[in-house]
Order: C-alpha cells, then sequence, then structure tokens
C-alpha cells in the first residue's frame, strides 16, 4: 500500500508522552489500512508502544491501528482540547465552509495549528477512501471527540 510520510511536530510545551521530546519523529503510515483511526488496538499493545515511543524507541514494525490510537489519545489528552476556545454554541451552529473558517480564525496560534495538522492528516486518510473505507464523516465521527473536552449537547 501507499505509505505516507508524516512528521509528528513535536511542540515546545510540556506534555507527558511522545510530544514532550523536542524533536521530529518520523513515521510512515499506511492509510490504505481499513479501518484506520477506527479500529482500536488491544490496549496492551497500545501502551506497549506508547512506553517505547517515551524512552525514544521509534519500532520498526509498528501497527497502523495503534499509533493512529495514540494521535487520538495526545489530542484527547492535551491539558485543554484543540477546539475548546470556541464555545458549543459557536460550533454548533457552524454550517459552512465560510462559518468554518472564520470560527478557526478565533482560535489561539497553537490550537490553530493542530486543528491544521489533524485536518491535513484527516484528508490523507480519506484520500484512501476506496481501501481503509474511511470517509470524511467516518474520520470526523472518531477524530471528533478527541479535539474537545467540552461536552456538546445536542437539543
Amino acid at each position: 500500500g501507499t505509505n505516507i510520510m508524516i512528521y509528528f511536530v513535536i511542540w515546545a510545551i510540556d506534555y507527558d508522552w511522545v510530544i514532550d521530546y523536542h524533536f521530529c519523529c518520523l513515521f510512515s503510515i499506511n492509510f490504505q489500512a481499513e479501518g484506520i483511526f477506527r479500529i482500536n488496538p488491544e490496549n496492551s499493545q497500545e501502551e506497549h508502544l506508547r512506553e517505547q515511543l517515551n524512552k525514544g524507541i521509534v519500532p520498526d514494525d509498528i501497527d497502523v491501528h495503534c499509533l493512529a490510537g495514540l494521535i487520538k489519545a495526545w489530542f484527547r489528552e492535551l491539558p485543554s482540547g484543540v477546539l475548546d476556545g470556541l464555545s458549543p454554541e459557536q460550533v454548533l451552529e457552524c454550517n459552512t465552509e465560510e462559518e468554518s473558517v472564520e470560527l478557526v480564525k478565533q482560535l489561539k496560534p497553537t490550537e490553530s495549528a493542530l486543528l491544521n495538522w489533524a485536518i491535513d492528516l484527516m484528508s490523507d486518510v480519506v484520500a484512501e477512501e476506496d481501501y481503509n473505507k474511511m470517509d470524511a464523516r467516518n474520520i470526523a465521527m472518531v477524530f471528533a471527540p478527541n479535539m474537545t473536552q467540552v461536552c456538546y449537547m445536542y437539543a
């Protein structure tokens, strides 16, 4: 399958794992893997990979579902969600691409950069939809809960 190189940008912000190494890890992800970001790996497998990455060890045989799970977990475990700078009302009332662009402009630079990185990643996944069965709606549904710590209630 097609491998796309991802630079997992490491911010100079002190988080608990992976991101606090202040260097760029280069991963090759097969975006054609069916159910990428939807299929959850075994917890023990994901924890083992997390421990290795925390020690600065980048294994050759990284399971794509483990890495995808860790990326989602990283966003979920940020001190505040990427979209938490926006009110639930603003997000729920956003219906067009133009409104989305204006809304994103309200984010702080770090949150905006993280959101852009996540959107680029999701676009790469959707580009392989014929193989991975992950269309824009599917990837949004599995990624969205990891982008905020605010509970959005639907009326």
